[in-house]
């Protein structure tokens, strides 16, 4: 007997991966129109499907709240690519990703009713659904690429799971980032003659990370980092040329340790995302798609269940959160990091594990950690584009005022710590990056929004026009006043600037060839820090165990992925491949461990 529970579930979840068709293939749909939503950057991107029996007829994209200008392309062109090659494995259009992802994601949901591969429409009426179980044994909170390895591991183990995701499509934030994992000790790297080991890796993480990690959980990731690594190249990652590297956006390793997968983060999620099918398909596993936990179920002190939107309570001995972070959480990301911040994380990134960890009564540490960019710029309408200035030389010319109109550091050293610090001790985090007209004019374009590239500095001019991020001025006090910084402070700044081009005598070691501030018109753009991933977490154990006030083990509760807390494990560093190594390190050790402890 199967037993009746709730909402939606695509049974084969073949979202992204299995939703191709081939054109005029011969009765493979059920004739009709049906309509489905994926997640996109702003919100739920809703689609309606017109099909017959053999082909794709319509797609209208009928309802999404995405940023008008900037979403446009992917909502008026990603229909009709998808209904010419009468499949969704077509490319995303060029500075919408997300949002064309999410149309795909969409298409391929309603496909799948189509093909009576989904339910028909939202939640049913009635609120049920039919389970391969009667009990499960671990529920895990989050199908991101953490939950998805999380799970793999619990079902191997032996335990009867439930998947939950509020998103049309399993992958989570992954799906959005590089292909970096790292690890010591690799096949791959005895193959390149690369000597390595865990200890090697740890120490890496020590000089790198300053030592606000958890040693325990630190020995316990590079101890089995490479395993992840050689188990992803045996399911069928592709490697490339198979050479680990040793250079880093940011801090370098000693030794050369991370391994790139080419099509990045979706190409990982799709892989693992995969393997999970077989298992939903061979009834082990149960996968709820658009389905929202509200909340947690306590008996005392034990966490045994989750209550859903709806509320419907489903029961287990173990529950993994494996929901992400907070990236765009603005009242977690106040609370714990800045006044003033941006993000680049994906909609759906809101924190909800922590408030089940609170719940709970988790630990936090480490929460005013994360990897804060520089140059964010708080364009009105669009809320958010990012200055292409401040984090790359190829402004060099430029430099960086607080609101008091002094400099403080090196602009271009490639130290994002720094940089995050820069803006952490600013008042309201407010930066401004100045440069001059003739910087203006024989430097590329300043701003990119939303990943797309202002081509011909018409929403610079057009941001100068409103005044409100970028401001205009024929002379240095002129510009010092429509910022509200001191006068002769940020004239003196200008002053001992523009004497360290003539003298070699910067005040922060500046020896790059660099324009003056000579003459006007100057210009001075606002910008604010940016963050894509949070690195603060409940305390765990070394068994993924969440951990309450006293340091023991809350019964039934374990994480993995984001919410872990990077920093908890690598320090304050942004060390490469690490998040995305935690997520099938970590994933699989709770999902072992709540096998273990719902089946004992």
């Amino acid at each position: 007997m199967k037993k009746k529970l709730l909402s939606t579930i695509l049974a084969c979840a073949m979202v992204l991966t299995m939703a191709g068709c081939q054109k005029k293939a011969e009765g493979i749909y059920t004739a009709g129109t049906y309509t489905a939503s994926a997640e996109g950057m702003n919100g739920p991107v809703k689609v309606s499907v017109t099909v017959s029996e053999s082909e794709i007829t319509d797609i209208q994209v009928v309802e999404h709240s995405e940023t008008a200008g900037l979403s446009d392309p992917a909502v008026e062109n990603m229909p009709g690519k998808i209904k010419e090659a009468q499949s969704t494995e077509v490319d995303a259009e060029a500075g919408c990703t997300i949002t064309s992802d999410a149309i795909k994601a969409a298409v391929a949901a309603a496909l799948a009713q189509a093909k009576g591969e989904a339910p028909v429409g939202g939640d049913e009426e009635d609120g049920t659904l039919d389970l391969p179980f009667d009990q499960a044994d671990v529920i895990i909170v989050g199908a991101g690429f953490a939950g998805l390895n999380a799970s793999l591991a619990a079902v191997e183990a032996g335990a009867k799971v439930i998947l939950i995701d509020k998103n049309s499509t399993t992958g989570g934030s992954i799906r959005y980032a590089g292909g970096t994992l790292s690890g010591a000790g690799t096949k791959m790297q005895a193959e390149a003659n690369v000597v390595d080991t865990p200890e090697d890796f740890y120490n890496d993480i020590i000089r790198m990370g300053g030592g606000i990690n958890v040693e325990e959980l630190t020995r316990k990731h590079v101890a089995v980092a490479a395993d992840a690594i050689d188990w992803m190249d045996s399911i069928g990652a592709d490697f490339g040329d198979r050479q680990p590297t040793q250079p880093s956006t940011y801090d370098a390793f000693d030794i050369p340790r991370e391994h790139r997968v080419k099509g990045g983060g979706k190409a990982m999620a799709e892989l693992v995302g995969g393997l999970v099918n077989e298992q939903v398909e061979a009834g082990k596993m149960a996968l709820l798609l658009n389905t929202e936990v509200a909340d947690i179920i306590m008996d005392g002190e034990a966490v045994v269940g989750v209550e859903l939107t709806n509320g419907t309570k489903l029961m287990a001995k173990s529950i993994i959160l494996a929901t992400g972070g907070y990236g765009h959480n603005e009242e977690w990301l106040h609370e714990y990091n800045f006044e003033n911040v941006l993000t680049d994380a994906p909609e759906f990134v809101t924190g909800d594990g922590y408030n089940f960890a609170k719940k709970a009564g988790a630990v936090f540490s480490n929460m005013d950690y994360l990897p804060a960019y520089a140059g964010g710029v708080p364009v009105s309408d669009t809320g958010f584009a990012h200055s292409v200035t401040a984090r790359n030389t190829a402004y060099p010319s430029t430099i960086w005022v607080n609101t008091n109109g002094e400099r403080t550091m090196n602009e271009f050293e490639n130290l994002d710590s720094e940089k995050k610090a820069f803006w952490g001790t600013t008042d309201h985090n407010l930066v401004y990056v100045l440069l001059t007209q003739e910087m203006r004019d024989t430097q590329i374009p300043l701003f990119t929004v939303n990943s797309k590239e202002d081509e011909n500095w018409a929403r610079f001019d057009e941001e100068v026009t409103k005044g409100e991020v970028v401001f205009k001025a024929d002379t240095i006090e002129e510009l010092a006043a429509l910022i509200g910084v001191p006068a002769d402070k940020l004239t003196a700044t200008v002053n001992a600037y523009n004497d360290g081009i003539t003298n070699g005598n910067d005040p922060f070691g500046r020896t790059d060839e660099r324009l003056s501030f000579a003459k006007g018109p100057f210009y001075a753009v606002k910008t604010c820090p940016y963050v894509m991933l949070t690195k603060g977490g409940p305390l765990m154990n070394d068994q993924a165990q969440v951990l309450n006030a006293e340091g023991q083990p809350i019964p039934g509760l374990f994480q993995c992925g984001e919410l872990e807390g990077g920093a908890n494990i690598g320090g304050g560093a942004n060390i490469g491949g690490l998040a995305n190594t935690s997520c099938i390190v970590w994933g699989k050790i709770a999902g072992q461990s709540a096998a273990e402890y719902a089946t004992k």
